[in-house]
């Protein structure tokens, strides 16, 4: 059952056009950043040239991060749809009846997932490598094709990273059945990353940084920091102790993580969820049984005009906001977006250790972190909003009503400016307080 359950997720993918969207947008991606890095837009940026070998082992593994960071955005989509895909169906009530282990099950999905990815990583590896030899490139930084550069990036830097992130966003899925929860761990993680790497930044923590950071780029860098270009150029990714140990932790991680799925997970669960309303559990009773009551319907009057439609364009719009502002995803986002930010307002003014006076612009300055949350929020609510009638199969009643279409995007546009507008106001509260 193990390999049914496999090849009919692999099967499901590559007759999927979002598989081949996600495959040569990222292929692509990968070609331009090695394209550029070895010269192909010299000619735009007046650059002359360098003397980094942009294809040394040091070169690769940088030029693979840019698309292994944007790629991790997409797992909840790949490794985290295998398995809520059969709670959207409800065909788990069925499914869940075969004679197959949990084991089987478990493994099949997540492994699926991860095969997935990896063949859209072998397709990034390709875009890189072809990126180097594009017509316009300065092939005097350029070297021979090196296998081992690339085996190098993927088993030291990619894949215990691919396993840990995957694993955390596969059992948030799984226990949610939620794919947008995913994506709210997927930003968790980043935050999460991004602060451990700043550890880097002092020179005191930059040990306990190699040692923690999850994407083990602070690790490489505690041995690479002070190379020379002649040693760039050369020298293959150290594996040294800290490299060692931080990977062998990550790894150990993954695979805790993968462990505490498969003995929490059973095949009658509920879906996990929180709430801080307490809901009293009635029967309720018709009653309505009494005799005949009169009712008087109200009188309607149909407008169509195009004031009415303006009306009915911020009303549905104020209701696409209440719904972004009251779902748990945006709050957590906001929360954790405004302690990143008090925390760069801490740190801000200080020029080695030494305190300086709040200034408007240094408030500023230190929210311009906070837009990354912006996009964040702007992205993942966009497609939300798009979908959401149709997540709750009331997209046929909506196509039905006499609504202009303009009217009905054009409130989830509306909604989406309305929540912009909030969280820039959250910059400015939060800089203001800051100073006070």
């Amino acid at each position: 059952m193990f390999l049914n359950i496999f090849f009919n997720e692999i099967k499901y993918w590559f007759n999927r056009p979002a598989f081949y969207i996600y495959t040569v947008i990222f292929f692509f991606l990968s070609l331009f950043i090695s394209g550029a890095a070895a010269g192909l837009f010299d000619f735009l940026t007046v650059t002359t040239g360098s003397s980094n070998i942009v294809n040394s082992p040091f070169g690769i593994a940088g030029l693979f991060a840019a698309p292994a960071s944007l790629l991790i955005f997409f797992y909840p989509s790949i490794i985290g749809s295998t398995i809520s895909r059969d709670y959207e169906s409800e065909m788990h009530t069925i499914l869940y009846s075969y004679p197959f282990s949990k084991a089987n099950y478990l493994i099949a999905k997540f492994l699926s997932g991860i095969f997935i990815v990896n063949i859209i990583l072998l397709f990034v590896f390709m875009g890189v490598a072809l990126g180097f030899v594009l017509p316009g490139t300065n092939q005097e930084i350029v070297n021979p094709f090196d296998l081992q550069s690339y085996l190098d990036a993927y088993f030291i830097v990619i894949l215990p990273n691919l396993i840990l992130y995957s694993s955390i966003i596969f059992g948030v899925v799984t226990f949610t059945r939620n794919v947008y929860v995913g994506f709210v761990s997927v930003i968790l993680i980043v935050i999460i990353e991004g602060l451990l790497q700043s550890l880097s930044n002092n020179p005191d923590n930059r040990f306990l940084a190699a040692l923690l950071d999850p994407s083990g780029s602070s690790a490489v860098a505690y041995y690479t920091r002070y190379w020379t270009v002649s040693e760039q150029n050369e020298l293959y990714v150290p594996l040294r102790e800290l490299i060692v140990y931080n990977r062998l932790l990550i790894l150990s991680l993954g695979t805790i993580v993968l462990l505490s799925i498969y003995k929490v997970f059973s095949f009658s669960q509920n879906a996990f969820t929180f709430s801080f309303n307490k809901k009293e559990s009635k029967r309720e009773t018709k009653s309505n049984f009494g005799g005949i009551i009169k009712i008087n319907l109200p009188k309607l009057s149909l407008d169509f005009s195009f004031k009415n439609d303006l009306k009915k364009l911020w009303d549905l719009s104020n209701i696409d906001f209440l719904f972004i502002v009251k779902s748990w995803p945006f709050i957590i986002i906001v929360i954790i977006s405004l302690l990143i930010n008090l925390i760069g307002l801490s740190e801000l003014g200080n020029v080695f250790g030494t305190p300086t006076y709040p200034r408007t612009w240094k408030m500023l300055q230190a929210g311009a972190t906070f837009f990354l949350f912006i996009n964040i929020c702007t992205f993942l609510y966009a497609g939300n909003l798009l979908h959401r009638s149709r997540v709750s199969n009331v997209n046929q009643l909506i196509d039905t009503t006499p609504t202009p279409n303009w009217v009905l995007l054009g409130s989830k546009f509306l909604a989406i400016i309305k929540m912009q507008l909030i969280l820039v106001s959250l910059v400015m509260i939060s800089g203001i307080l800051f100073q006070i």
